[in-house]
C-alpha cells in the first residue's frame, strides 16, 4: 500500500491523538521517502515513513503507530525506525507536522541525501538523490564535504561513487 501526502498527514493527526490519549509527547525525525513527499512533492506516494525516534522511548511511539495502523487499515509498518542503521548524526529540517503531542521534523536536505547516497538503489534512489542535490548549491567538493558527514563509516566508498555518478550525470566531470 502506498500513502500519499494526505494519508501521511491523516496519519500524524491520528497519532497524536493516540500519544495525546496516553498523555505522551513524541518528536521524531523523518527520512526517505516520506520527507520528499511532504517536503518536495517529489513523488505522489511512499510505502511507508521511516523515521529517527527522539522522544519517548520507541516502544511507546511503536504502540501507538500500532493503533493508528488499525483504526486507519495501514500497514503494521507504516511507520518505522528501520532506517537509523543510516543515522550517523541526527539533524533536523522543516517541519513536517506539529501538535501539542507530536512533533515532526524532516532531517536537513545534506542528511537526506547523505542516505540515499549510502543505500543507493540506483533505480530506486537516482530520481530522489538527484532532486536532492538539486537543492544544495555549491560545487561537486563543497556538497560531498557537507553531506559525507552523514554516511555511515563503512558506506563511504559505495556513497562517494554513487554521489560522482550521480554529479557527472548532471553537471558532467567535476
Amino acid at each position: 500500500m502506498a500513502l500519499s501526502a494526505d494519508e501521511i498527514r491523516q496519519a500524524f493527526e491520528a497519532l497524536s491523538q493516540e500519544l495525546e490519549r496516553d498523555q505522551r509527547h513524541a518528536e521524531m525525525i523523518v527520512f526517505g521517502g516520506a520527507a520528499l513527499v511532504l517536503l518536495f512533492h517529489a513523488r505522489e506516494s511512499t510505502k511507508d515513513v521511516d523515521a529517527y525516534f527522539v522522544t519517548p522511548e520507541p516502544s511507546a511511539i511503536r504502540t501507538a503507530a500500532e493503533a493508528v495502523a488499525e483504526r486507519l487499515d495501514l500497514p503494521s509498518d507504516w511507520l518505522n525506525d528501520a532506517a537509523k542503521g543510516y543515522v550517523v548524526e541526527l539533524t533536523s529540517g522543516a517541519t513536517l507536522y506539529e501538535s501539542r503531542a507530536l512533533r515532526i521534523r524532516a532531517a536537513s536536505t545534506a542528511q537526506l541525501l547523505a542516505m540515499k547516497l549510502a543505500a543507493w538503489r540506483d533505480a530506486v534512489d537516482r530520481g530522489d538523490a538527484r532532486l536532492l542535490l538539486s537543492q544544495i548549491p555549491g560545487t561537486a567538493d563543497q556538497i560531498w564535504t557537507l553531506v559525507k558527514q552523514f554516511v555511515p563509516p563503512h558506506l563511504l566508498d559505495k556513497a562517494s561513487y554513487a554521489f560522482e555518478d550521480l554529479w557527472e550525470t548532471l553537471h558532467g566531470s567535476s
